[in-house]
């Protein structure tokens, strides 16, 4: 319990920072908002007459349209191919889940009212709720279910994500058009939170797929529909007439397009050529929150930055090396260099922020320990190593000038390949690197950290990283439900990854948002999902 005590004071204490200095942010409440204990075994999760909470309240006003400016372009919206979170923060707002995380991160029955567990612990049956319509008007049944989960579990649909459902032998079965069972071969304790983290489990209209098998726009419950798709530089969204949730949305459209440039996306916002944008500049932030035309919104972030090393590359597949690159660096200059002190430094990738935070540290900067460890390795001269960030986030550029100088105090000498965004996902996607830098987004539950990225052979695994004992103990972990159990368990896994270094983890950041002060309703969440359904226009 003191361990418990100790990672609540820590959470609240961030959030009681963030909000002394913030905008109208919002994060968890505790520890147990992202704790995400599942309902107990056999048990139902809700019972019908808590099954409605969802929004509460009403839209202040309804009507009117919102622009938009991502950040980063959208790669694709198919929820079962793409991987990338841009596609995500817009498909939060068109497709929807059997379970849901709300604005605490605390998670709730969304398409499903309720579930239960089977004795032996491998069959969830969840009940869905009734009368919920797709956007082109037809209802939703448990046949809908089954295909969406059987089309990401496929192999040959070639998900990154089917492991939010389940491996390819999962049975989904329908036992009525408004139930579903779902029969894993294994124990799946953190089954309703898995299938709540993101989109990719969401539920899709068979409809959406065209003639050659493709998902261009898909048809979704939620409570916006996609009218218009110009390639990636613009998408609109549209009331979704059919949405279940009575009252909802409060805007009738939202225009959204991605403006890559933090000055020019900055420069619309306060001429008043958009309404909201995803992301500032953080060497920007304090001067937007001086203007009061400007509502600059923080939250703090449970993603995490990191360096990428490519184990399938000499010298990079010798732990020492790993090791000396990660003493080499200074996080907190990181910090300050990349994102402009807005970001907390990290050695494993959970942060004090999460209730999943791990004090393991071993890392702290020894340019000498690092000079040690490579000459241990045979390269008493040091080593050669190219750095691959990416003009998409310019943090992982500045963070890359400040690492070349870091690491050649240690006899490491890097060069620095920015490159443009889809040049640099074919690159990471095909070990075409010695070392990346990117983020990891939407963070909740500890399976969502070190599963799908660490894990042997799974398709977000870019570094090549195979631990058997490190993936014994993360399947156990995903295996059962009790929180301090898997505490204990997850604790194990992170000091092997730490040690193994496959990643060099540097900070996580905080969320902010910009927007018009007229633009009301919207909240900053941690997971980075951007719902705009409660979104409203006071003008």
């Amino acid at each position: 319990m003191m361990k418990t005590h100790k990672r609540t004071l820590t959470w609240l204490i961030l959030l009681l920072l963030l909000a002394a200095c913030a905008g109208p942010a919002a994060a968890p409440t505790a520890e147990e908002a992202a704790a995400t204990e599942p309902p107990a075994a056999t048990e139902a999760a809700a019972a019908p007459e808590e099954a409605m909470p969802i929004m509460g309240g009403e839209c202040p006003k309804t009507g009117g349209t919102l622009r938009a400016a991502f950040q980063n372009e959208w790669a694709g919206l198919d929820p079962h191919t793409t991987s990338s979170y841009s596609s995500y923060q817009i498909l939060n707002n068109v497709l929807e889940g059997l379970t849901f995380y709300d604005n605490d991160l605390q998670l709730i029955p969304w398409l499903a009212e309720s579930w239960e567990r089977s004795e032996d612990g491998r069959t969830w049956t969840l009940h869905l709720r009734q009368g919920v319509k797709f956007s082109n008007g037809r209802e939703m049944t448990a046949e809908d279910v089954k295909w969406s989960w059987e089309r990401l579990i496929d192999p040959a649909t070639g998900s990154g994500n089917a492991a939010r459902v389940g491996p390819p032998d999962t049975v989904i079965e329908v036992v009525d058009d408004y139930t579903v069972s779902v029969t894993h071969p294994e124990p799946f304790g953190i089954f309703p939170q898995s299938i709540g983290f993101d989109k990719s489990s969401g539920i899709m209209a068979p409809e959406s797929v065209d003639e050659d098998g493709n998902v261009t726009i898909p048809i979704g419950t939620g409570p916006f529909k996609i009218t218009e798709l110009e390639g990636t530089t613009r998408l609109v969204l549209q009331r979704n007439e059919h949405y279940w949730q009575e009252g909802y949305p409060c805007l009738d459209e939202i225009i959204i397009q991605p403006i890559p440039d933090d000055t020019v996306r900055e420069t619309a916002l306060r001429g008043g050529e958009v309404d909201w944008v995803l992301s500032v500049a953080p060497q920007n932030v304090a001067l937007l929150e001086q203007d009061p035309e400007i509502v600059v919104a923080r939250a703090p972030q449970l993603s995490y930055d990191y360096i990428g090393i490519n184990l399938t590359r000499a010298p990079f597949d010798d732990v020492r090396v790993r090791q000396a690159i990660a003493y080499a660096i200074d996080r907190q200059q990181l910090c300050e260099a990349g994102f402009f002190g807005l970001c907390v430094p990290i050695q494993g990738p959970t942060g004090p922020g999460s209730p999943w935070y791990f004090d393991y540290a071993p890392y702290d900067r020894d340019v000498e320990k690092a000079r040690q460890l490579l000459a241990e390795a045979g390269y008493p001269d040091g080593i050669e190593l190219e750095l691959m960030p990416t003009t998409q986030y310019q943090e992982t550029v500045r963070a890359a000038q400040v690492l070349q100088q870091q690491l050649a105090e240690a006899g490491i000498t890097a060069t620095i390949n920015a490159l443009e965004w889809s040049e640099w996902l074919e690159k990471e996607g095909n070990f075409q690197y010695d070392a990346y830098i990117c983020n990891w987004n939407g963070l909740i539950d500890a399976d969502q950290y070190y599963y799908l990225q660490h894990h042997t052979g799974l398709i977000f695994n870019f570094t090549g990283y195979s631990n058997p004992e490190f993936d014994r103990l993360v399947e156990e972990g995903r295996s059962i439900s009790d929180f301090e159990e898997r505490y204990k368990i997850y604790e194990q896994a992170n000091k092997i990854l730490v040690d193994d270094a496959p990643y060099v983890y540097m900070y996580n950041k905080q969320e902010i948002r910009a927007y018009r002060p007229y633009v009301k309703g919207f909240t900053v969440r941690p997971d980075q999902a951007n719902n705009f359904w409660t979104v409203w226009l006071d003008q």
